[in-house]
């Protein structure tokens, strides 16, 4: 007898990062921790956002018991990447969004298209047609603008931003940023692309790019 197929879990939005590195340590695959999208949105939902075992199970479209088993693992994959020095990797896992993301490998920008509109053919920051669906619990790519992540993981000082608001890559559009709500949680009303921080080197990259167009 065949095992009960796994449910999806039901995702509002991916995650907005790749994974995390350990200061001072070089990415190497095969020694990373792998977090599903499942398990990291069942911490999002639980620690950060502050909801009990039960709300968050509604919101993953689990039982509280299958909830319980995603948080318990992971919380010991995170204690294991912490303890052990080794990078954490977000991909994979049984998810369904509930609307299709797209990312483009030329600037970066991560946006939301309704179902019903089909797969749209380029970029509405900077046209390129090479983008990606993030589906299926991938993971998302490294984009080209990636170098900057790496750069500032490499002990440097980082950028210091002026500003503090969280700003759309497209139309410009701005909120004021609020600790410990990253810009990329926030769609922009106008465009349903995620915000960026301003004056940060990804939204320095997407400004020359745009001058180009």
């Amino acid at each position: 007898m065949s095992p009960r197929p796994k449910r999806r879990r039901i995702l509002t939005e991916p995650p907005g990062t790749l994974g995390f590195i350990p200061i001072g340590e070089d990415y190497i695959e095969e020694n990373a921790v792998v977090l599903l999208f499942e398990e990291f949105e069942s911490l999002k939902l639980s620690d950060f956002n502050g909801l009990t075992q039960e709300e968050a199970a509604l919101k993953l479209g689990v039982s509280r018991p299958t909830f319980t088993r995603i948080y318990a693992a992971a919380r010991q994959k995170v204690t294991t990447a912490m303890v052990e020095n080794r990078p954490l990797v977000i991909k994979g896992g049984n998810v369904e969004f509930e609307s299709n993301w797209y990312e483009c490998m030329q600037c970066g920008s991560v946006f939301m298209v309704d179902k019903e509109k089909g797969q749209p053919q380029k970029c509405p920051v900077c046209s390129s047609e090479n983008i990606v669906q993030i589906e299926k619990g991938e993971g998302m790519k490294m984009p080209a603008h990636g170098h900057f992540a790496r750069q500032r993981g490499r002990g440097g000082k980082g950028f210091r931003n002026k500003t503090e608001n969280c700003i759309c890559p497209k139309c410009d559009f701005k909120i004021p940023h609020i600790p410990g709500n990253p810009c990329h949680s926030n769609l922009c009303p106008n465009c349903n692309i995620r915000l960026i921080k301003e004056g940060s080197p990804h939204h320095l990259f997407i400004l020359k790019i745009r001058k180009t167009l």
